[in-house]
This record gives structure tokens, C-alpha cells and sequence, in this order.
């Protein structure tokens, strides 16, 4: 039995199209991020984002709580400061656009039928699980999977091998068999081989690869989804 453990986040999920959708709205409302290109404020939002979640993952606060931080702390990075009230309302506003953005990524879902006859498929997310089910649920992704494995769910996460392990045994496979494709290089890359687990990954950005021999393959994009199932198939 093959198996297939997907990232969700900018791999199946467009999570960096919907990022920049909502961030386009926040500039309008915070004066101080609307004078910041669009390149800047997403590399600066990426970063806060980043350390924040690590925090969410671990329990130290909630989703709405770090969103609000994360834009009070982009408004401090450029020196400035406003109301708690237009945080809120940029917070909120950020959430709507990102809601009403969201998509999986071009190819996923097809790539997804390509590969169902072949194996099995889990996704493995770190996040809450309720909106990683949400976006799994809007995208259609989660028809094509059959197992949804979540950080906060099974409470460990990526690059933690325990995490691929419930995955693998919810579809009733080895690791031997199976296959980790994402786009992020500690979690995914580096988790999946220390849990023995192949690893792709999914590069649509083209940066510098740390270590190709850690790599069975490297992808940049979905498209055409029957060719890059064969990619994988031959992993």
C-alpha cells in the first residue's frame, strides 16, 4: 500500500495567495503598513506570523489572540502606533479577506485524483484543527484524502516523527511505502526523513535547497497534475 502525507499550507492550500488578498486590506487600514511595499509587508508579516504560531501550536494563546498581536507588532516595527480599536478592525477585516480568499493550490485537487488509484492519502498540518478541517472542507481537499492529521488534534507536531507515525497508521501503512510531499523544509523535509519517510518537496518559489540528498524529488509546480503523480510514483 502506498502511501501519500501531504502539508496542507502553501502545498495543497493556497494559504500565501489568501495571506496577500487580506494583507492588501489591512494596508488600507493601518496607515502606517500602507506605506510599506507589498513584498515588505508580507516578509515582515511572515516572520511575526511565524513566531506566533509557534505559540498558538504550544498552547499559549489563541488564533484570534495572536492575530491581534501580530499587527500590533507590525505597527511597532515601523516605529509607529495606533488605537487597539483599528487593530481590531484590521484584525477582523484581515480575517474576512482571508476567508473570502481562500483556494487550494493550482493542480492540487487534480493531482489528488491522479495519485487515488495509486495509494492512500493523509494530509498532516500543523495548526488548530478546526480551521485547518474548515480549509480543507472549502477546497474540496478533503474529499480526496483520507485521513486529516492535525497538530492540535493529535497533540504533537511536525518535525516531531510521532506525528507522521499516526499518520501512517491511520492509513494502515509503513513508512517504508510511503512518501512526504510540503513546502516547508524542518517540518516536512527534515520531519519525514527522521521518521524514515521519503520526502519531496514542494518548491514553487524556487528557493536555494538545503540539502538534496535528503530529497527524493523536488517540485515546483502541480501542473500537469497526471505527470507530476507519475513523479511521485516513482519515489
Amino acid at each position: 500500500m502506498r502511501a501519500f502525507l501531504f502539508d496542507l499550507d502553501d502545498t495543497l492550500f493556497d494559504h500565501r495567495h489568501s495571506t496577500r488578498v487580506a494583507l492588501d486590506v489591512v494596508r488600507e487600514r493601518l496607515a502606517p503598513l500602507g506605506t510599506l511595499s507589498v513584498e515588505a509587508l508580507e516578509e515582515q508579516h511572515a516572520a511575526v506570523l511565524e513566531e506566533l504560531h509557534r505559540r498558538v501550536l504550544a498552547g499559549e494563546m489563541d488564533v484570534d489572540a495572536a492575530r491581534l498581536e501580530r499587527f500590533h507588532r507590525l505597527v511597532l516595527m515601523q516605529g509607529a502606533s495606533v488605537r487597539p480599536a483599528e487593530i481590531e478592525a484590521a484584525a477582523r477585516a484581515y480575517r474576512a479577506a482571508y476567508v473570502g480568499a481562500r483556494r487550494a493550490v493550482a493542480g492540487a485537487i487534480q493531482l489528488l485524483e491522479a495519485l487515488r488509484p495509486h495509494g492512500r492519502t493523509a494530509v498532516v498540518s500543523n495548526n488548530v484543527a478546526t480551521e485547518q478541517l474548515e480549509k480543507a472542507a472549502v477546497c474540496g481537499i478533503d474529499r480526496h484524502v483520507d485521513a486529516l492529521v492535525i497538530s492540535e488534534a493529535v497533540g504533537v507536531a511536525k518535525p516531531d516523527p510521532a506525528i507522521f507515525y499516526i499518520a501512517l497508521e491511520r492509513l494502515g501503512a509503513q513508512a517504508v511505502d510511503a512518501v512526504m510531499i510540503g513546502d516547508s523544509w524542518g517540518a516536512d523535509i527534515a520531519g519525514a526523513r527522521a521518521a524514515g519517510i521519503r520526502a519531496v518537496w514542494f518548491n514553487p518559489l524556487r528557493r536555494p535547497c538545503p540539502d538534496p540528498s535528503l530529497l527524493s524529488a523536488e517540485i515546483h509546480t502541480w501542473e500537469p497534475a497526471a505527470e507530476v503523480a507519475q513523479t511521485l510514483l516513482a519515489c
